[in-house]
């Protein structure tokens, strides 16, 4: 927990923050322990990485008659805690009180957590005392609620004395509301009238708090649309619908599988960022938000999907929804069937005239209709096969005609010649284009035709990002090596740049220095990270920018633990 005070304590406690400086980062999200479902977690005031939080959920109130100068507040920051004090300007009766009070939103219960306090206790009387304490579940003097306490001239506090600053461990499962007031408190009609220092009879201040919630909500989802749900899905298909969760934190993940591998996996609503979690709770794994609602309740989700990367045929789709609170449910079982590669398509053909004069009509297969316009893939899969049939304007097959295939890069107008075949005896073609850059592909028929001077029936506009890998080595001494590839060709001059990056509670935020890559795309780099680090986890990827031949790369993001 961190305090003004004690900002080492947070460190210690949050054992999945960069509490030093990486790079850039102030501050980092790192690999989670086992996560129970229905756990969530609210931050107040201050998160790890020092960055402010809201104080939503928080009031505060005032009991009996506090005298002049008592006052409480709940607006916070990082530095500037909520407050109860129970002013020394006048005396204060016993049964006084300034009070800070916590509620838990709708549909959730307050289980546990941590808060980061300063309590004093320093004015008396006869037979009163000043008192600073937590309480949970109700705002109640007995051994049912009270939390801890600091108490003038009774029972001294953790540390020996009427006064404390530092973390409290909230008990667990009690439910209810959460409580931290300065009180006099003793026998009726006495007064706290002695004794008292810094400004009141009692204080109490609330640097940050990590409530742990419970949320029993079952997300839902309903009204299935789209064309994955068509018979014969091909290309990217869409999937919408509507995705609920009511009385629960909100949808922060949509999880798409077919045949059990993972078609999607994302957060299709960030809610202007209150749904993007800022770390995971190091006891509980339960995922922590700055805000009471951080995800919507119901959202209209329209997901594409690419189906390329699987077999024509019937397969089995699922769809799960997951709320903030890692409640999961499937929504969606059911059978669909692809066909990429094998079915005609009955589309009118579009002409194309071979410098010799001929005219030929294409039909183009599913797949290759699907890629028809533009296409944005990873190099990985930017190799793409165009196929179909040719036919003459008589309407019959067009045996024994060539059919070549060009490429111009996405930054030149220049087309170069990938490949050529001949027409089989029904008129069937087909052509491959290899793994490359962002470019436009043509494709013309006849002998001698060229695409600068010939209709092209298949145009297809081809956005290509990298494929970027990304490995950790964590030798002892709190180092982190970073090494991978770059992979895409051609590499261009000079030789691109490769970024690490670190996820922190604002984003991702740069790790040291860029690194250029090796003629064959290879680079690694090292990092000397902090000895106070040794034993947290971190999640990082890596990232290339854009250039006039590809998007920005992204490596799938590794964790690691510092030795």
């Amino acid at each position: 927990m961190l305090t003004a005070r004690a900002s080492a304590r947070r460190c210690r406690r949050r054992t999945l923050t960069l509490c030093a400086t990486l790079a850039a980062a102030a501050g980092a999200l790192a690999l989670a322990p086992t996560a129970y479902a229905g756990d969530w977690m609210q931050v107040s005031c201050e998160n790890a990485n020092q960055s402010a939080a809201s104080s939503e959920g928080w009031s505060s109130f005032a009991g009996g008659s506090p005298g002049y100068g008592s006052n409480s507040g709940t607006n916070c920051a990082p530095g500037t805690p909520m407050y109860a004090i129970l002013s020394t300007d006048a005396a204060a009766s016993v049964g006084s009180s300034e009070n800070l009070q916590y509620t838990p939103p709708a549909g959730s219960t307050l289980v546990g957590g941590s808060v980061d306090v300063s309590l004093t206790a320093d004015g008396y009387g006869y037979n009163a005392s000043g008192v600073a304490a937590i309480y949970t579940p109700a705002f109640a003097y007995n051994g049912s609620n009270v939390v801890t306490q600091c108490a003038a001239g009774l029972s001294p506090c953790w540390n020996g004395t009427n006064d404390f600053t530092g973390g409290v461990e909230l008990p667990s499962n009690r439910g209810g509301d959460l409580f931290i007031g300065a009180s006099c408190g003793g026998n009726a009609g006495e007064i706290c009238d002695e004794g008292g220092s810094s400004g009141g009879w009692a204080t109490a201040f609330l640097y940050s708090a990590d409530l742990l919630l419970n949320s029993t909500a079952s997300p839902t989802g309903s009204g299935f649309s789209g064309t994955l749900l068509d018979p014969d899905a091909h290309g990217t298909a869409s999937l919408a619908f509507t995705a609920g969760d009511p009385g629960g934190p909100g949808v922060y993940k949509v999880i798409v599988q077919i045949d059990g591998t993972v078609a999607y996996d994302g957060t299709p609503n960030t809610n202007g960022g209150e749904c993007t979690s800022l770390g995971t709770d190091s006891g509980s794994g339960a995922w922590m938000f700055d805000w009471q609602q951080p995800c919507l309740q119901t959202e209209t989700v329209d997901i594409p999907i690419d189906t390329t990367a699987f077999a024509d045929g019937t397969h089995e789709l699922t769809v799960q929804v997951e709320d903030a609170a890692q409640n999961t449910s499937t929504v969606l079982d059911q059978e669909i069937t692809t066909a990429n590669l094998t079915t005609v398509s009955s589309l009118l053909p579009t002409t194309t005239s071979s410098t010799a004069g001929s005219v030929y009509a294409f039909v183009l297969n599913k797949a290759t209709n699907a890629l028809k316009g533009s296409v944005r893939r990873a190099y990985s899969h930017s190799a793409l096969t165009l196929s179909g049939t040719l036919d003459s304007t008589a309407g019959v097959a067009a045996p024994g005609v060539t059919v070549a295939l060009w490429a111009s890069p996405a930054n030149s107008s220049t087309f170069s010649e990938l490949g050529e075949t001949t027409t089989d005896g029904t008129g069937a073609w087909s052509l491959r284009a290899p793994a490359g850059s962002s470019r436009v592909l043509r494709v013309v028929a006849g002998a001698g035709a060229l695409p600068a001077t010939s209709p092209s029936t298949v145009g297809v506009t081809e956005t290509v990002a990298p494929t970027l890998s990304l490995r950790i080595a964590t030798p002892l001494g709190a180092k982190l090596v970073f090494s991978g590839k770059l992979a895409i060709s051609p590499l261009g001059t000079p030789r691109p740049l490769v970024l690490i990056e670190v996820h922190a509670a604002s984003g991702w935020q740069a790790v040291g220095a860029p690194v250029r890559v090796a003629a064959n795309g290879r680079y690694r780099y090292v990092y000397p990270s902090s000895p106070l680090l040794i034993g947290h986890r971190f999640a990082f990827r890596a990232t290339t920018p854009a250039t006039s031949l590809w998007q920005t790369g992204v490596s799938p993001v590794e964790k690691a633990v510092l030795r």
